[in-house]
């Protein structure tokens, strides 16, 4: 089928990322995309010859037009907002390094060797207690991670260490905004934060239950009414999707620009795909 009948706008970019890019005084060439979605393509890059940093991973925000509506706009603020966040979480053990922006709206981090949660049978002992202590030093920078509920963003490396990727949609408050804008910004972190710790020890409870205790067993069970009514919204916006994506799939409109070069085994996938 040729790439015409493909629906390429649910994609960020309308091609494969770049082959090379340039960051830092190094060259990188493109190895395999990990994932490419509405809103940003996500790539292993190694470098050409020596570099400090041998192996990056370059997410580059969207660019193709939506509906004929330019959306490069969005791919830069996303882009901006992720590299504040790497710069207020620097230091942090446990975070990838930031690297550099690449491009309009790309950025690139510190490659980890290690292996998404969501790809492993079960975590390596003490898993969570190590990820809550990342959780608990993000906190205390005034950054909500928010994307907590996610397998594929908490890694695993050999030795057990674990990583925290893909602060997209983390939040904090500032300092220098007015009241009440700042007082109100920073209970909706402190909200988000308790959220993080609440998935936490949801995942913790399903594949380390004879790790929890019983405050986290109390944790992981208490939604609250905010999160009850987060649920009632999107649940039925998300089977809508999911039954739109499907379709596009089954009809063979849904191929990623980037499809041949992608880690297949991607689990947010089935969801739509249906296998």
């Amino acid at each position: 089928m040729s790439n015409r009948h493909h629906n390429t706008q649910l994609f960020a970019l309308p091609a494969p990322p770049a082959g090379e890019v340039y960051i830092g005084g190094a060259t990188y060439r493109l190895v395999r995309v990990f994932k490419h979605d509405f809103f940003a393509a996500t790539a292993l890059y190694e470098a050409v010859g020596q570099a400090e940093i041998p192996k990056v991973v370059v997410k580059t925000y969207r660019t193709q037009a939506f509906c004929g509506l330019g959306m490069e706009w969005l791919g830069r603020f996303s882009r901006d907002h992720e590299k504040a966040i790497y710069a207020a979480l620097e230091g942090v053990e446990g975070v990838p390094r930031w690297v550099g922006c690449v491009g309009p709206t790309g950025l690139a981090i510190e490659y980890i060797e290690a292996a998404p949660l969501d790809h492993l049978d079960k975590p390596p002992a003490g898993y969570f207690d190590r990820m809550r202590q990342i959780l608990d030093a993000v906190h205390a920078r005034g950054i909500a991670y928010v994307d907590a509920n996610k397998l594929s963003n908490m890694l695993a490396a050999d030795d057990g260490s674990p990583y925290l990727i893909d602060f997209q949609i983390a939040v904090g408050a500032r300092d220098d905004w007015p009241w009440p804008a700042r007082t109100i910004a920073g209970r909706i972190v402190r909200y988000l934060q308790g959220k993080d710790i609440y998935h936490l020890c949801k995942h913790k409870r399903r594949l380390a239950p004879d790790e929890l205790t019983d405050e986290e067993e109390k944790i992981s069970r208490h939604r609250g009414l905010w999160h009850h009514l987060h649920r009632k919204i999107t649940k039925p916006y998300r089977a809508v999707r999911r039954r739109f994506l499907r379709r596009q799939y089954q009809d063979g409109r849904l191929e990623s620009p980037s499809a041949k070069l992608e880690d297949h085994h991607q689990p947010e996938k089935q969801t739509w795909r249906g296998r």
